[in-house]
């Protein structure tokens, strides 16, 4: 699966109302009757991303992990890969329904 942040053209760090604009704007640009696969694609960006829950979803669950020469590399500039913080996880369940709450 492709990028969804570069799918839809936004930052990282983009708000839920900048990553709606940016979904209807590519939408708008390739509806389905034109280009039904690029359109499922950036369909499926958007819902992967759409909300706060899900952009910490994918942050924790679709990280691309490194290749041994990725690591290689890594190790002999001296600097460890990336990987979701323990605070991620902790905001996603923040994030979900309570057990108290009916």
């Amino acid at each position: 699966m492709q990028d969804p942040y570069l799918t839809l053209g936004v930052a990282r760090d983009a708000t839920d109302d900048n990553i709606h604009q940016a979904y209807l704007t590519a939408i708008r640009c390739c509806p389905a009757e034109q280009d039904p696969e690029v359109f499922q694609s950036i369909r499926t960006a958007y819902e992967s991303i759409r909300t706060k829950k899900a952009r910490l979803e994918y942050a924790l669950f679709n990280t691309d992990l490194p290749t041994p020469a990725d690591l290689l590399e890594r190790l002999a500039k001296g600097s460890q890969p990336r990987r979701p913080g323990l605070d991620l996880f902790r905001e996603l369940l923040r994030a979900g329904p309570r057990l108290d709450e009916k």
